[in-house]
C-alpha cells in the first residue's frame, strides 16, 4: 500500500498513537505539530489524506482548512479531529471542504472506518489520479513562464493548441492544463469525434498529422461545438509548427490556421538548467510508480548529465533514468555507471537511426509527384518488412486497412489478398 496520510495535531501522544495505528494498517504516515509544519509536509510529501485537529497553537485547524481549500483546486480530502466541545465546529468545517470528522477520545474502529471511507471519496480518487500523472518540472524562466500561461488558460474554456518536438512532453502540459477539469481523455483514431460530443472531460489529440481529412474536418467541427456549448475543451497537439502545417496539403487549412497562436513546448536543450530537478523528480516518480529502488544523482552526476545532448528529449532522459534505477539498488550512482549507460543508450539510438528511409527525389517533380514518389518508397519498404501482411502494414504505418488498399492501388503497389 502506497497511500500516504498526514496527521496534524499539537499533542505528541496523539500523533504517536495515530502513526502507530495507521502504519499497522499499512499506510505511510507523516506527522506535523502545527500549521507551518503541515504546510511544509503537504508540499514535500503530497498526502492522499489529512487528519487535522481543530485546536492548535498559532493557526487553528478550521482556518488552515479554509486556506487549503481557498484555491479551488485542492482536492486532498481532510478529516477533522475534534473533542466533545468542538463537534459542532467540526461539522461546520464540512462546509469549508472537510469530508468527515472523528471525535476524541479516538475509537480505533471509528477512525479506521472514517479513513477508509475518506480514501474512497471522489476527492481522494481525484487526488490519487493526479499523483499518478506526470507534472511539468523546472524552475527555469522558460518553464515558469509556460506554467503561468497555462494557469491563465485554465480560467478560459476555449480550445488550446500545442506544438513542440517529439519527446518534449506536450501531453504532460495538456494534463497540467486539464487538472481542474478532472483530467482528460486521449483521442483514439478508431473513435468518431461526432460521437464524443458533448464532451465528458477535456479531449486531447496527440498529433493532427496522424488524422485523415475526414477526421480533421470532424475535429474542426468538434472544436467549434465544444467552444460554444461545453464546459470542457479540446486540446490539439502537433510536432509541427504553423508554417509546416500550413504548407502541408494533407492538413485541413482551417485547422492549420488555428495553430497560429499555438503554445510551443520547448525542447530539453532549451532549458538544460532544469535537468537536476528533472533527475530528482523522475527518480522519485519512476521509483514510486514502477516499484524500482530510489537512487541519488550527486552533483558530479548532475553536471555530467546537464552537458549531455539529449537527442530524444525528455523521453530519452526518462528512459535513461529508468535504466539507471534498474541497474542496481545501491543508492549512490557512480560516474562510470552513468558513462556506460549513456554509451549504451546512444548506441541504441544509432542503431535505431538505421531504421530510416533515405531516397533521392528529382527536384523537377512537382509537389504532388514528389509526395507520391516518397509514399511509394515508404510503403514499399514497409510492405516488405511486414511480409505483405496488410494487418501488420496497417499497424506499422498507423492507417486503416481500407485507406491503405486504396493508397497502394493508386501507387501501383501490389499485395497479397488477406
Amino acid at each position: 500500500m502506497n497511500t500516504r496520510i498526514l496527521v496534524v495535531d499539537d499533542e505528541p501522544d496523539i500523533r504517536a498513537l495515530l502513526k502507530d495505528i495507521l502504519e499497522d494498517e499499512g499506510y505511510i504516515v507523516d506527522v506535523a505539530e502545527h500549521a507551518r509544519a503541515a504546510n511544509e509536509m503537504r508540499r514535500s510529501s503530497e498526502p492522499d489524506l489529512v487528519l487535522l485537529d481543530i485546536w492548535m497553537p498559532e493557526v487553528d485547524g478550521v482556518t488552515l482548512l479554509k486556506q487549503w481549500k481557498s484555491s479551488g483546486d485542492d482536492n486532498c480530502p481532510v478529516v477533522m479531529m475534534s473533542g466533545h466541545g468542538t463537534v459542532e465546529t467540526a461539522v461546520e468545517a464540512t462546509r469549508y471542504g472537510a469530508v468527515d470528522f472523528v471525535e476524541k477520545p479516538l475509537s480505533m474502529a471509528k477512525l479506521l472506518s472514517t479513513v477508509k471511507s475518506a480514501l474512497s471519496s471522489t476527492a481522494s480518487i481525484a487526488r490519487q489520479e493526479q499523483r499518478r500523472r506526470e507534472q511539468p518540472v523546472g524552475n527555469s524562466r522558460i518553464v515558469q513562464s509556460l506554467k503561468q500561461r497555462i494557469l491563465d488558460l485554465r480560467k478560459t474554456g476555449d480550445a488550446v493548441f500545442f506544438s513542440g518536438p517529439h519527446g518534449s512532453g506536450r501531453r504532460i502540459w495538456a494534463e497540467y492544463l486539464s487538472e481542474p477539469a478532472g483530467g482528460m481523455d486521449i483521442f483514439d483514431r478508431s473513435q468518431n469525434f461526432r460521437r464524443l460530443i458533448p464532451l465528458q472531460r477535456n479531449l486531447y489529440v496527440e498529433e493532427i498529422a496522424d488524422l485523415d481529412r475526414a477526421q480533421q474536418s470532424a475535429l474542426y467541427d468538434a472544436i467549434l461545438v465544444a467552444n460554444r456549448d461545453s464546459k470542457y475543451r479540446v486540446i490539439v497537439s502537433s510536432s509541427c509548427g504553423y508554417d509546416e502545417l500550413r504548407d502541408n496539403p494533407e492538413i485541413d487549412a482551417r485547422l492549420a490556421r488555428m495553430f497560429l497562436d499555438a503554445i510551443r513546448i520547448p525542447s530539453l536543450e532549451e532549458h538544460i538548467e532544469d535537468i537536476p530537478e528533472l533527475l530528482e523528480y523522475y527518480a522519485n516518480w519512476i521509483s514510486d510508480h514502477e516499484n524500482l529502488p530510489y537512487r541519488h544523482f550527486n552533483v558530479a552526476a548532475q553536471n555530467l548529465l546537464r552537458n549531455h545532448r539529449w537527442t530524444g528529449d525528455i523521453d530519452q532522459l526518462k528512459k535513461f533514468i529508468r535504466i539507471i534505477l534498474t541497474n542496481s539498488d545501491t543508492e549512490e550512482i557512480e560516474l562510470d555507471e552513468i558513462e556506460q549507460t549513456l554509451g549504451a543508450l546512444d548506441a541504441n539510438l544509432e542503431a535505431d537511426a538505421g531504421n530510416k528511409l533515405q531516397i533521392t527525389i528529382d527536384m523537377d517533380l512537382d509537389l504532388r509527384e514528389a509526395r507520391e514518389a516518397f509514399e511509394r518508397e515508404y510503403l514499399s519498404r514497409h510492405l516488405a518488412l511486414s511480409g505483405n501482411n496488410m494487418t501488420e502494414l496497417s499497424r506499422r504505418v498507423g492507417q486503416e486497412r481500407t485507406h491503405l488498399y486504396r493508397k497502394l492501388k493508386s501507387l501501383g503497389l501490389q499485395t497479397k489478398k488477406q
